[in-house]
């Protein structure tokens, strides 16, 4: 299913915003002054997408819809108990503060405008939340390490008390929310892709209680996480190439005997062949997937029947073996042109044993932490889009001109439509630039309060 409207109401407690992306559009570009709502609007529709009761009850909305190209409605309602005023009275010799209010979260589903499933989800109150607490360790992997906050065991990381419900709803008894979500929604949930890249997106924690010698939380840049990630993608490849290798060469003389030739290839076919896959073996070992060193077949001027034949075979093998790292090599090729054509005194380099490297014109290895805030920030944003997000998602992309020259700005769009265009995905930009936008204003649309916020095209 794909996103196709989405509407809000009462967002930061004001503004209500309406958004139409056409089936047939693969982006749109979300635009506005400061204060209207467009971060939230996108943590909006990811936490809404994957039913995160928890997030979504922090977030200020009133109401939200979201539309799919299948007809389906997935409506939220944020419902918050007026919190009555803030005092303190001695009490038994206690100071006490007066119980906050409740707040929830009502989903309903439509399909063909009819409601298939309702589940609302509820934090009750501090003293009823008082008496989860002590039986959350019971349930899940997490140990309480302050008022607010949770340390996870299996993940390694602190995180707040609604993130755990979100984190571990399905392992929840249904008390924790009022009641278990309903099997439609579960099956919802898994149909519906949408990947946000935040604008904090540069520096992640390493898990907690990894520390450096000066007792400082260490910090990794994501550059360095991806080119673990890619040299683990190539290492993958590899494997899958090793093993469809073995299949085809142990099977390879039996077919060559039995197969029945109703008609031989020619000469030109078998050199045209042979070419393509040539070029194709010379890209691989620029990015040290296969050895370089390896020698060609040097084809005979005019082959005899057999030889076309046994060539032919031979060639039908190697395109399929050569097929295993075509979808990654098609990517990494696209990542290396448009990073190679932005960065200036240095160039990427691609291989299976560092993955991700950086070298300078005089040919003097850079450490990737010597890259500027705007080259990492490039880097992350387009090696996230092309190897993170899965097919078919929506992808939602938050103030992209973050440290970005304004010349990248100029070609952002066109860079992510062709990267589009190979992982299969949509996407919404929300951006103050102008240079973002550049050619594309009717794909923009307004969320500003002097158009009544109804998301007007601009």
């Amino acid at each position: 299913m794909e996103i196709t409207s989405i509407e809000v109401d009462g967002l930061i407690g004001r503004y209500s915003h309406k958004i139409h992306f056409s089936r047939d559009d693969d982006f749109v570009i979300l635009h506005g002054p400061n204060g209207v709502g467009k971060t939230m609007l996108l943590e909006l529709v990811k936490a809404a997408s994957e039913l995160k009761a928890g997030r979504l009850m922090s977030l200020p909305f009133d109401q939200a819809r979201i539309g799919y190209d299948d007809g389906t409605m997935l409506q939220l309602t944020r419902h918050t108990q007026e919190v009555l005023p803030f005092e303190e009275f001695e009490g038994n010799g206690a100071r006490v503060r007066p119980t906050t209010g409740d707040t929830s979260v009502e989903f309903t589903l439509l399909r063909d405008r009819k409601t298939v499933a309702e589940w609302r989800a509820n934090i009750a109150d501090s003293g009823q939340r008082l008496s989860r607490n002590h039986r959350m360790e019971t349930y899940l992997p997490v140990r309480r390490i302050g008022p607010r906050q949770w340390y996870d065991t299996e993940e390694g990381d602190t995180i707040s008390w609604t993130e755990v419900l979100d984190r571990y709803n399905d392992s929840l008894p249904a008390e924790f929310f009022g009641a278990r979500m309903p099997e439609e929604l579960r099956t919802f949930r898994s149909e519906v892709n949408v990947h946000l890249i935040e604008t904090q997106r540069l520096v992640v924690l390493q898990r907690a209680g990894v520390k450096a010698r000066s007792e400082h939380v260490q910090l990794s840049t994501k550059v360095a996480e991806f080119a673990q990630d890619l040299k683990e993608r190539l290492g993958a490849a590899l494997a899958e190439n090793s093993r469809i290798s073995q299949e085809r060469d142990r099977t390879y003389p039996l077919r060559l005997l039995q197969h029945t030739w109703t008609e031989t290839p020619s000469d030109e076919k078998i050199r045209e062949r042979y070419s393509s896959q040539s070029q194709l073996r010379e890209q691989l070992a620029q990015i040290s997937l296969l050895d370089e060193k390896t020698g060609g077949i040097s084809l005979p001027p005019k082959m005899e029947t057999w030889q076309r034949r046994v060539m032919w075979t031979y060639l039908e093998d190697s395109e399929i073996k050569l097929e295993t790292f075509v979808p990654l090599l098609e990517k990494i090729n696209l990542l290396r042109e448009i990073v190679n054509s932005r960065f200036l005194s240095k160039r990427m380099v691609i291989d299976r044993r560092a993955g991700i490297s950086f070298v300078t014109d005089e040919g003097r290895e850079l450490d990737s932490t010597m890259l500027s805030s705007g080259e990492q920030h490039e880097l992350v944003l387009l090696y996230d889009l092309l190897f993170s997000v899965p097919m078919g998602a929506l992808v939602l992309i938050d103030e992209p001109e973050i440290s970005l020259h304004v010349n990248w700005q100029k070609r952002f769009l066109d860079d992510i439509r062709r990267i589009s265009k190979i992982s299969g995905f949509r996407f919404i930009v929300a951006t103050h630039s102008p240079q973002i936008i550049g050619k594309w204003w009717d794909r923009a649309i307004a969320l500003d309060p002097r158009f009544n916020s109804e998301g007007d095209r601009a």
